[in-house]
């Protein structure tokens, strides 16, 4: 019996020596996982903020392959700790954007005073994935005082970035997917939108300045569109507006505001969407990089997102910057103003003159441009006060059947006197009609004799 058992745990031994050895940690690595991917492009590091107004949002469409758990985005308050509101939906992709928003959205949460960079996300069971599909991924109805939005990335073919509902081809909305497991298959290519309408090739484009609302800011009159702050101050002088940055300034700006400036709102976007500025750096030491802060009637003041950064050229020399509003799909209908940084960081302070901004229809406008104004100014002459024209009087006719009372005829036939010297020795011509009544006056005045004489003679 007992030889009998050492052979069976001899056999036994065996077998398991011949099985491939199996340790808890490789146990562990062989579970399946639930893979989380990234949604949008390389990092780029660009905020936008969309608070404060109703029309705003940041969208992107997407398709997944696979079933998923989550989808989420990264959403900055600008250092306000419990200082975000926003409404994240997911709504089903059908025909298009404006379709897919305007229908029920699949799953909607609504995020109240998250902390900065918070992930804001869409969950769904593992008993009830999110289904392989196309799907549209909303933020919007931000809170006014409250500064939230998202963080944006370089493009990529993986989604279609809506910014305000226009396809921005600029940017991809950063977010995660996360998938049940890690599948082969995670993303497909979103269905493109129709191309949207462009101009008529047709419409006519002038080549000269916009000059409803060209700034000539020679002129201190203008002071009352300028605020400063952050630092700065300005001054009229030398036919330039001097802008003066003091030493540790960090966000120094000129805020310029159109309202009560011309007869519109402010400059028609569409039609003159190139703004160009002429200024100088005044100092070598002076930074380079600037920034613009675009004002609408949406968004009336200076938001995240709704900006152009430029570099100046590293010269002490007169210089121009373009910016071509269009280029930013929330400055439309009309650019009612703008926030001017002019330096980035200003640690040793500095200066900076601007001589004149103004608007054109197109870049080789803008460009062609030689900074003479002088051709399109129109110079309105003061109004004079015209002289008083003395009242002439019409030529009248006698009755045929009574002769006027010479005596007493209307001072409405007789011209009123203007001076010793005749029209004729002042230049001016004299009425004919005077002669008329000069002339039916001494007609009467010889019939009167004629009747008198014949009565006297009858009574002889």
């Amino acid at each position: 019996m007992k030889k009998f058992v050492k052979v069976l745990l001899a056999l036994t031994l065996a077998v398991m020596m011949a099985l491939p050895s199996v340790t808890f940690a490789e146990e562990a690595e062989t579970e399946v996982t639930n893979k989380t991917e990234w949604l949008g492009g390389e990092n780029l590091g660009m905020a936008i903020d969309i608070s404060g107004n109703t029309n705003s949002s940041l969208a992107c469409q997407f398709v997944i392959k696979s079933p998923a758990l989550r989808i989420e985005t990264c959403c900055p308050t600008w250092s306000r700790p419990n200082g975000g509101f926003l409404t994240v939906s997911l709504y089903a992709f059908d025909t298009n954007y404006e379709k897919s928003i305007a229908g029920k959205p699949i799953a909607e949460t609504v995020f109240e005073e998250f902390d900065d960079n918070a992930w804001l996300g869409l969950d769904f069971p593992e008993t009830d994935p999110l289904k392989p599909g196309e799907y549209v991924f909303m933020l919007h109805d931000g809170i006014e005082g409250c500064p939230s939005g998202a963080w944006l990335d370089k493009p990529t073919d993986r989604e279609i970035f809506y910014n305000d509902g226009y396809v921005d081809t600029e940017y991809s909305l950063r977010g995660k997917v996360t998938f049940v497991g890690d599948p082969e298959e995670k993303f497909g290519t979103p269905t493109q939108p129709e191309p949207e309408a462009t101009e008529d090739p047709g419409t006519e484009k002038s080549d000269k300045p916009y000059m409803d609302f060209t700034l000539m800011l020679s002129d201190p009159d203008l002071e009352f569109i300028m605020t400063a702050g952050g630092g700065a101050s300005l001054e009229f002088e030398d036919d330039v507006l001097k802008i003066f940055v003091n030493a540790g300034s960090d966000d120094p700006q000129l805020s310029f505001t159109f309202e009560g400036y011309g007869d519109l709102p402010g400059v028609p976007v569409v039609e003159h969407p190139i703004m160009l500025i002429k200024l100088r750096r005044v100092n070598d030491t002076d930074p380079t990089v600037a920034e613009i802060f675009f004002y609408t009637e949406d968004s009336p003041g200076a938001k995240a997102g709704n900006n152009f950064r430029f570099d100046y050229e590293n010269t002490t020399d007169w210089q121009y910057v373009m910016i071509d509003l269009s280029s930013n799909r929330r400055c439309r209908v009309y650019f009612t103003g703008f926030r001017f940084d002019m330096f980035d960081h200003a640690p040793d302070g500095g200066e900076l003159e601007v001589a004149w901004v103004t608007f054109f229809d197109t870049k080789e406008a803008a460009q062609n441009f030689n900074g003479d104004f002088s051709p399109y100014i129109v110079v309105t002459p003061a109004p004079t006060k015209k002289p008083t024209a003395e009242p002439t009087a019409e030529p009248t006719q006698a009755p045929a059947t009574e002769l006027p009372d010479v005596t007493s005829a209307p001072a409405t036939d007789v011209p009123a006197k203007t001076g010793d010297k005749s029209g004729d020795e002042k230049g001016n011509k004299v009425n004919p009609a005077i002669f008329v009544v000069i002339g039916v006056v001494a007609a009467a005045a010889v019939a009167a004799v004629i009747i008198i004489a014949a009565k006297k003679k009858k009574e002889k």
